[in-house]
């Protein structure tokens, strides 16, 4: 697997001040971008934050920084679940309890410090854009913009995850800004959103159709992974028409759904995995590791060695699972303890453990295992879909058709959702994405989309739980730095 890398050392920032994501370089079109394999090796070096590992190091400082598809709380995988009903991280209580702030966390390690140091690549992604298209580099035009795609793509994904929990923040799009020292203040949301659509919008006609028939290839981002970005690019906004044409376009490129749900995240690179990072070396998937209790001995095929406990699914977003949804195959609520009692709901378990991946657990969690970790899966193509038209049409047979495909697949029928009226189909629907897609990252953005996000926390008790919490603070040292340029979001002053 190629894109399965650490950090390399190409784009240097000899800066350690996160409000200047310059790059500085040694590195010039005269000693690199010389070759196909200079600008592979260039672009490979900004999947770096795109990982299942802890993290990485960002080369201009040093400064270690969560990856944001880690398992861990601290990553944007972590932090859009556990602030959320779906998941309890009894070590983490400050997201389930929403009593975080603009001076809670340090700069290093976690995902909301990290935002300055995730800018910082969005510049040398700037930057690798501007170095390939103007290198003399005897190069193929088709290749050279095949390259420059895969940067485009990669820079509205980080700015997406950023936007998603801070809004827009002040990046470097322009390759003659990049040395530049000012500190500019944030841009308007309307800004920053057309820059994501537009660097999507050039980069899909030069992308690949899709990798799942390319093992080397997995992992890197295709015409697929551009077009889910844009789907949640314009779910997010409630751009319902543009949400309804890409999601018709992902339709049309072949994916379906695998028949059986537990084999979803097993079967390597299946037809309904439209984006995923490639297990093994360097990206170990330590999902297992964090939901097992730690004094675990028994109860889980193949598993035979504890966990760390990081995570529980609560027993109320347990029971939005039927007993005839298949689904609930993949979740455990039960097993032995290290003292031979078996541990159940009824005698202090605390939550149930979102197993998902199922098969082949033999070995140590703690080492990680060579499990793919899903981004984007069909199904959030047909769900969005549905959810878009009745947004626009109202309840339709093709919406209700849509959610058919993926109840029938959890060996669910339609009872109960013929002659909903719109707003309780979109309930349904909410609750139908929370078991499709739990442990996926996709809990968070569903509520607040659906105006229920501080709604849901006090429901389950969080009093602290206020209307500015649906985007997380910028980070207070960047405020001080900034003198005040770069505003906090309101609610956090």
């Amino acid at each position: 697997m190629v894109v399965v890398v650490g950090l390399s050392g190409l784009l240097m920032t000899a800066c350690s001040d996160m409000l200047e994501p310059e790059v500085y370089g040694d590195l010039t079109p005269d000693t690199f971008f010389s070759s196909e394999s200079d600008f592979d090796q260039a672009v490979v070096a900004l999947y770096s934050p795109f990982t299942s590992d802890w993290g990485f190091s960002d080369p201009g400082d040093n400064v270690w920084s969560a990856a944001l598809y880690n398992a861990d709380p601290k990553s944007y995988l972590g932090q859009s679940m556990v602030t959320t009903d779906e998941m309890y991280a009894p070590d983490h209580a400050v997201f389930n309890n929403f009593t975080w702030g603009p001076a809670t966390f340090t700069m290093e390690g976690n995902v909301f410090a990290a935002t300055y140091i995730k800018s910082r690549f969005i510049a040398r992604a700037t930057d690798v854009i501007e170095q390939i298209e103007t290198s003399e580099a005897d190069v193929p035009q088709d290749v050279r913009d095949r390259y420059v795609a895969q940067a485009r793509t990669l820079r509205a994904w980080l700015m997406f995850s950023i936007y998603d929990f801070h809004g827009p923040v002040p990046v470097k799009l322009d390759p003659e800004t990049l040395h530049d020292t000012e500190i500019n203040p944030r841009p308007s949301q309307e800004e920053y959103v057309a820059a994501m659509e537009n660097d999507l919008l050039a980069a899909i006609p030069n992308l690949e159709e899709k990798y799942n028939n390319d093992a080397e290839n997995w992992g890197r981002v295709s015409k697929g992974t551009a077009r889910m970005i844009l789907l949640r690019l314009y779910m997010h906004e409630k751009d319902w028409p543009k949400a309804e044409a890409v999601a018709r376009d992902l339709m049309n490129m072949g994916y379906s759904l695998l028949p059986n749900y537990a084999d979803v995240f097993h079967a390597e690179r299946n037809n309904e995995m439209i984006h995923a990072i490639p297990a093994g070396e360097g990206a170990p998937n330590y999902w297992v590791a964090e939901v097992v209790p730690s004094n675990y001995a028994s109860g889980i095929e193949g598993l035979t060695q504890p966990g760390w406990n990081v995570y529980y699914m609560p027993w109320e977003f347990y029971d939005k699972f039927s007993e005839e949804d298949e689904r609930r195959a993949t979740i455990v609520d039960s097993y032995e303890n290290s003292r031979g009692t078996t541990v159940s709901r009824g005698n202090g378990m605390q939550g149930a453990i979102p197993l998902k991946f199922t098969q082949n657990l033999t070995g140590n969690p703690g080492q990680g295992y060579d499990f793919d970790q899903p981004i984007f899966r069909y199904p959030e193509v047909l769900l969005s879909l549905a959810e878009a038209i009745v947004r626009q049409q109202g309840v339709t047979g093709e919406a209700l058709a849509l959610v058919e495909q993926v109840r029938n697949r959890a060996g669910l029928d339609m009872e109960g959702w013929a002659g909903l009226s719109s707003q309780q189909f979109l309930d349904a629907l909410l609750e139908e994405r929370a078991r499709e897609f739990y442990g996926e990252g996709l809990r968070r953005m569903d509520l607040i989309r659906h105006g229920k996000f501080i709604e849901n926390a006090r429901a389950r008790g969080v009093s602290n739980a206020q209307p500015h919490h649906v985007l997380f603070p910028i980070p207070q040292t960047v405020i001080v730095q900034s003198n005040g340029i770069v505003e906090q979001n309101p609610g956090y002053n």
